[in-house]
This record gives structure tokens, sequence and C-alpha cells, in this order.
């Protein structure tokens, strides 16, 4: 993969996955379920990168595909995934978007407010 790829990730609601795409050709996917009720939210379970595009990146460019979806619906995400887990650890933005109930069951931090830095 190069500058010039182009990488894109859709969410197709059919699979139940997020799906990651580099020039055409399906490279990965985050499996999700959606959470209706009272809490919304989008539980990500599992995220994969094909063999031939690891070490890209791409990953991480899924995970955050999926909270930036959630985050345009106005719902809540749940990282599941020991994967998206480790991406929030690098990612603490997003950690808002994660719910105070499951950041504790999953020993997330809690979300950095602005007073604290």
């Amino acid at each position: 993969m190069d500058d010039e790829s182009d990488v894109r990730v859709d969410e197709d609601l059919d699979r139940g996955a997020f799906v990651l795409r580099v020039d055409g050709v399906e490279a990965g996917r985050a499996d999700v379920r959606r959470r209706r009720g009272d809490a919304p939210a989008i539980v990500l379970v599992h995220t994969e990168v094909d063999e031939a595009y690891a070490g890209r990146g791409l990953a991480g460019r899924v995970v955050r595909a999926v909270f930036d979806a959630a985050r345009a619906e106005g719902v809540a995400v749940v990282p599941r995934c020991p994967y998206a887990q480790r991406w929030l650890r690098s990612h603490p933005e997003y950690l808002v978007d994660v719910p105070p109930r499951d950041r504790a069951e999953l020993g997330l931090s809690e979300p950095q407010t602005e007073e604290a830095s």
C-alpha cells in the first residue's frame, strides 16, 4: 500500500460489519452488533485485517471509523474487541464515547477533561 492507495471503510448492515477496502479490494473488517433500546450502542466485537495488509495501521482506521460513525449517529461504542481496547489507550479522546459502566467493566481509563490537562 502506498500514499496513492484508496482506503475506505463502509458499514455493511447485512453483514453486521464495517468493511475495509484498499483499492476496492476487501482487506479487513470490524464485526459489530447494534444494541437497541434505552442505551443504544455499537458493540465492537472483533477487528481483523488480512495478513497481506498487516502493519499499515489499517486496523486502527477501521476502529476509528466505527467510533466516528457512532458519534455521527449519537450512540455509544462498547469495545469488546481486545484490539479496540488497546487502540483506545493511544486514542483517549474516544473514551468519552464508551459508557461509564462499560469502561469500568472493561478496565478502561476515565476520559480526560479539559480541566485535568
